[in-house]
C-alpha cells in the first residue's frame, strides 16, 4: 500500500503629526552626546578625579568636535563602504588611522592646555606610551558603543523592511494563485453544464441556478482572506450536487460533517479542488458505480478535511495531478508554513486525501 505524505511549509503608511524625519534624527543625536557627555562629565571627572572647576569643563568640551566626527566618520562612511561591502582589512585599516589621528590631535589639545597653565592636563600632558594607550581605549570604547547601536539599529530596520517585502511579495502571490483558480474552475462546471445540455435533461435549469450561486460566490463571497466556514461548506455542497445530477445514478456521494462550523473561518476555495480532483479520478478510473465520501471534522483548534474516491489503478500523486492541486498546494504553504499536513493514500482500491488545517 504506497502512502505519501506532505508537510507544507506593502507596508501600510500611516500618518504622523510629529516630527519629520530629519527633525527626529537630529533631536535623537543630539540627546545622545548631551547624555554621553553628561554622564562621562558627572561619573568620571566629578565622581572619579573629583573635578569640581567650571574651567576645566568649558575647556573640555573643546574634544567633543573631534570625537564626534570620528563616530560619524565611522557610522556613515567606514560601515557602508567597508564593512557592509565585507572589506574587513580596509574597514579595519582606515579605523586604526583615524583612531591614531585622532589621539595625536587628542594629545596636542592636553598638551597646549598644560603649557597654558592648566593643573587638570598637565598629568596627562605629554607624550607617554600610557597617555596615548589611555587616549586610544576611551576613543575605542566609544566607537564600540556606538558602532553597537549602529549595527542594531540597521539589523531592526533590516528585519522589518523584509517582513514587509515579504508581506507584499505573499500577498501577491496568493491573490495570483487565487486568480488562477476561478478559470480553471469554471471552465469544468460549464463542460459539466454543457454534457446536460446535450441530453435535454430537465435538471439543466437546476445546474444553471447552482452554477449561478457557486459563480457568485467565487466572485464576490470569497475575495476576503478568510471566510465563514459554513459558507464554504454550502459551496462544496452546491458543487457535489451539480456532479450528482450531472452523473445521475452511476455515482453517490456522501458529504458528512462533525463539530461546530457556525464560528469557524478559513481562506476561501482551499477544499474545493481537492473535491474536483476527487470527481475527476472517480469517474475516469471507474465504469461501475462510484462512491465519493467526503468528511469534515471540526474541534476547537484544528480542521480536518478528508475525501476518498475509487480507483482501479494506482491514482497519481498530489504533486502532479494539475494546475489547480499545485495551487491550492503553494497557497497552503504560504498561507500555513509546517503548521499544515497533507496526506494521500491508495487503501483498498481507494484514493484517499486528508488535510488538516490549524484554527
Amino acid at each position: 500500500m504506497p502512502v505519501q505524505q506532505f508537510n507544507m511549509q506593502q507596508p501600510a503608511q500611516t500618518y504622523n503629526p510629529g516630527l519629520s524625519l530629519p527633525t527626529r534624527r537630529i533631536v535623537e543625536h543630539a540627546a545622545f552626546w548631551v547624555g554621553y557627555y553628561a554622564f562621562y562629565a558627572a561619573v568620571v571627572l566629578y565622581g572619579m578625579y573629583k573635578i569640581e572647576d567650571p574651567v576645566f569643563f568649558l575647556q573640555f568640551i573643546v574634544f567633543f568636535p573631534f570625537e564626534i566626527a570620528l563616530v560619524y566618520l565611522n557610522i556613515y562612511v567606514l560601515i557602508p563602504k567597508f564593512l557592509y561591502e565585507k572589506k574587513y582589512l580596509q574597514y579595519g585599516s582606515l579605523l586604526l588611522l583615524f583612531i591614531c589621528i585622532s589621539i595625536v590631535i587628542n594629545q596636542f589639545i592636553k598638551n597646549y592646555y598644560a603649557e597654558h597653565g592648566s593643573v587638570y592636563f598637565a598629568v596627562t600632558a605629554g607624550w607617554t606610551l600610557s597617555n596615548l594607550v589611555s587616549t586610544g581605549l576611551e576613543r575605542i570604547y566609544l566607537l564600540g558603543l556606538t558602532t553597537g547601536i549602529k549595527l542594531a539599529k540597521d539589523w531592526i530596520q533590516n528585519i522589518q523592511l523584509m517582513r514587509e517585502k515579504e508581506k507584499i511579495y505573499l500577498e501577491t502571490e496568493l491573490n495570483f494563485l487565487r486568480s488562477q483558480i476561478q478559470p480553471h474552475f469554471f471552465f469544468n462546471t460549464l463542460n459539466n453544464l454543457y454534457s446536460l445540455t446535450l441530453k435535454k435533461s430537465d435538471h439543466a435549469p437546476e445546474v444553471v441556478l447552482k452554477l449561478s450561486e457557486l459563480m457568485s460566490y467565487m466572485l464576490y463571497g470569497s475575495n476576503t482572506q478568510l471566510v465563514q466556514l459554513d459558507k464554504e461548506i454550502d459551496f462544496l455542497q452546491n458543487f457535489m450536487d451539480l456532479e450528482q445530477l450531472r452523473f445521475g445514478e452511476r455515482i453517490k456521494v456522501r458529504f458528512d460533517i462533525e463539530g461546530n462550523t457556525e464560528t469557524k473561518k478559513i481562506p476561501p476555495l482551499i477544499l474545493i479542488l481537492f473535491v474536483e480532483n476527487s470527481f475527476k479520478h472517480g469517474v475516469k478510473n471507474n465504469l461501475r458505480e462510484i462512491e465519493i465520501a467526503a468528511n469534515l471534522t471540526v474541534s476547537d483548534k484544528e480542521l480536518i478535511f478528508t475525501i476518498s474516491n475509487p480507483v482501479e489503478v494506482i491514482q497519481t500523486d498530489l504533486t502532479t495531478s494539475g494546475i489547480g492541486l499545485k495551487n491550492v498546494q503553494r497557497r497552503l504553504d504560504l498561507l500555513y508554513g509546517n503548521r499544515y499536513t497533507l496526506h494521500a493514500e491508495t487503501s483498498h482500491d481507494k484514493f484517499i486525501t486528508r488535510l488538516m488545517l490549524p484554527l
